[in-house]
């Protein structure tokens, strides 16, 4: 699993914007899987903590900052999940239900290149690219 949080600044709004896209693959199913959707705003982010949601009931998963800001706790409950970056295609379209052993997941902080298969922005790719 892997998640990449991001905050942008929109001219209409003050605070900042949190969004998220989480890539994830299955110990018995062939390929790659993804999700995204909006976390909120900075204040939610306060407290290290954010509830972050998939559109149209998509389902959502809550990430909480460890202590010593090196890693997140991920919690998922249910959130809708496609394969290729096509969550339009609703043949690859369907929600990974956490069962009791697999609904708490531990992610260490990475590089941001761990993350490049996430970024779906152009000029995203083209600054990383540059760094």
């Amino acid at each position: 699993m892997t998640l990449l949080v991001e905050a942008e600044k929109v001219p209409e709004d003050a605070s900042l914007n949190y969004s998220f896209r989480l890539g994830l693959k299955y110990r018995n199913r062939h390929g790659a899987f993804d999700s995204s959707g909006d976390c909120g705003h900075a204040d939610s982010a306060a407290s290290g903590h954010l509830g972050c949601g998939v559109d149209c009931d998509g389902g959502g998963l809550d990430v909480n900052l460890t202590a010593d800001n090196k890693s997140v706790m991920v919690k998922v409950e249910r959130i809708r999940i496609w394969r290729d970056n096509k969550p339009d295609d609703e043949a690859s379209n369907h929600s990974l239900v956490a069962g009791a052993d697999d609904r708490l997941f531990r992610l260490d902080r990475a590089s941001l290149m761990t993350c490049k298969p996430l970024i779906t922005d152009r000029k995203e790719l083209a600054a990383l690219r540059r760094k």
